[in-house]
């Protein structure tokens, strides 16, 4: 039996910075399923990178490897805050 996970796709370097922790939080413009709290995710990379000009070094000095396309690491989903 097939275990089925939900994802969050991130954009570069955003994504590194949430599968490293220095990025504890990640802003939704639509909110999410309230069944979604608490659950297990995995982080993704999105293909694209994030088109404001933030590099990794901007972030917190760090230049991360820029994986794409791939999941980066496990998370539990502990809220929500939905972006304004």
């Amino acid at each position: 039996m097939a275990t089925t996970f939900r994802a969050l796709t991130v954009r570069q370097p955003y994504a590194d910075a949430i599968a490293l922790g220095t990025k504890r939080c990640e802003n939704r413009s639509r909110p999410i399923p309230r069944a979604a709290v608490g659950a297990s995710i995995l982080i993704h990379a999105a293909q694209q990178s994030h088109g404001s000009g933030v590099t990794a070094a901007d972030l917190d000095g760090h230049a991360w490897p820029d994986t794409r396309g791939a999941v980066l690491a496990h998370a539990v989903l502990d809220s929500c805050h939905q972006a304004t």
